[in-house]
Formats: structure tokens, sequence, C-alpha cells
């Protein structure tokens, strides 16, 4: 190969790399990802570092549910977004990293997918009462055991003697 035919491929890889590069770039900053709850009541944005960037909540995500329950169903959908945006990444990488250790890098942080939860079971609808029925009562708990009395406790200090050193005299 002449020096002039090295300088061509050389610079040709160059190419490459620079457009490989340039695609990942514009691949990582479309990585940042949006999830919504089912109902559209909750949106959660990522950046493609995982960081939360957005999150909307409608006035129906605040009704019917316990703090707890909007914070753990905000939770979730974060973890999805940052699962999202991270495969996104991953794909965005790709071109550059191959089969590299590097590839294997950055799918190693991809995080694992959440588990889909079953159906909520159906409501317990109460059996209607007829107006010559009555309503049951529950039976009343049952009584809780009593302690047993405590030994009497002896007071006798007789081992000490009358004696003390915190007296003033």
């Amino acid at each position: 190969m002449t020096p002039e035919e090295w300088l061509a491929n050389f610079e040709s890889k160059i190419a490459d790399v620079r457009e490989k590069a340039e695609q990942f770039r514009v691949g990582l900053e479309a990585s940042g990802t949006t999830v919504a709850s089912p109902d559209g009541s909750i949106r959660v944005g990522v950046a493609p570092n995982g960081s939360l960037t957005d999150l909307q909540l409608a006035d129906s995500a605040l009704t019917g549910k316990s703090g707890a329950k909007l914070a753990e169903e905000i939770l979730k959908l974060a973890r999805k977004a940052q699962r999202g945006a991270a495969v996104n990444v991953a794909a965005a990488f790709a071109p550059l990293g191959g089969d590299s250790e590097a590839m294997h890098m950055v799918t190693g942080y991809v995080p694992p997918e959440e588990p889909e939860e079953p159906p909520a079971p159906e409501p317990v609808r109460e059996r209607q009462l007829w107006q010559h029925e009555e309503a049951e009562t529950p039976p009343p708990p049952p009584p809780r055991p009593s302690r047993p009395a405590r030994p009497p406790r002896d007071d006798d200090d007789d081992d000490f003697g009358d004696t003390t050193f915190l007296r003033r005299d």
C-alpha cells in the first residue's frame, strides 16, 4: 500500500467515525423518554442520563388515592422512563460500540423491566338486604388476655446499709 492509499484509507475511517459520532450525539439528545399512567393522569419525563426532567399531574391523579399510592405510581413511572432512556442511549451507542467492552458496559446499566401488575380484582359487592332482613352485626372481638400480675418489689436495701457518700455533714 502506498502512503497516499494509506492516508486516503485513514481519512475515510476518520470521516466514518465523525459521522457515527454525530449520529450518536443526535441519538443521545433524543434518548430522553416520557411515560404516562394508563389513564394519562400522571406523566413523567427523564433525560438520557435518567434524571427527572418533567412531572405532570392531572387533577384526577390526586383524587381517590392516598399520598403513598400516588408516590408509588410516580416512582414506578419514573423507573419505567429511566429504563426507556437507558435503552435509547444503548441503541444510539450501538453503531459506535458494536460488540465491544464499552457496549457491554453501557447495556449493563439498563435497569430491569418493571414486572407487570396483575389485573385488579373486581370489587366485592355487598349483598343488598331486603326490607324484612336485619343487618348482621359482626361478633365482638375476643377479649384480650390479661397480663400476669407483677411480683411485689423488694425495696429492702439492707445489703448497702444506711450510709451514703452523697450526704453532706
